[in-house]
């Protein structure tokens, strides 16, 4: 993917997951989470790298971006269904497990990715009470 070092900084906001910390960071938090699964060798998921370290940059604070590279961590991405690379997963916020996951419909450039969350994230804000 590359994308786990862009932006200007040298760092991104994109938070880097394995076999070992998948389920304590997803599974365990209450935040929504976009989550992509990678190969480093994949030309698609280096094409999205820099959109999604974008992404989770202009997303900071709402929704969290993860990148899982299903070449090393091969048991997360079985687990998840994957089908090629890169896919995409939605995790919704609140309480979750791993049928919670859902496949990401949106587009491949940062834009489209930071608009698809945002409406996810308004989703799952509470009615007011009135």
């Amino acid at each position: 993917m590359g994308g786990i070092k862009s932006s200007s900084s040298g760092i991104s906001d994109v938070i880097e997951l394995t076999d070992d910390n998948f389920d304590k960071l997803i599974l365990g938090s209450d935040d929504l989470w976009l989550v992509e699964l990678y190969a480093l060798w994949c030309g698609h998921c280096k094409n999205l790298a820099p959109h999604w370290a974008q992404a989770a940059t202009e997303l900071k604070g709402k929704v969290k971006l993860g990148a899982l590279d299903a070449t090393v961590h091969s048991i997360k991405a079985q687990e998840y269904g994957f089908q090629g690379y890169p896919t995409i997963k939605y995790f919704p916020s609140g309480k979750k497990d791993k049928h919670s996951a859902q496949d990401y419909d949106g587009g491949r450039v940062s834009q489209d990715i930071v608009s698809w969350a945002l409406e996810k994230a308004a989703e799952s804000v509470p009615a007011p009470n009135i």
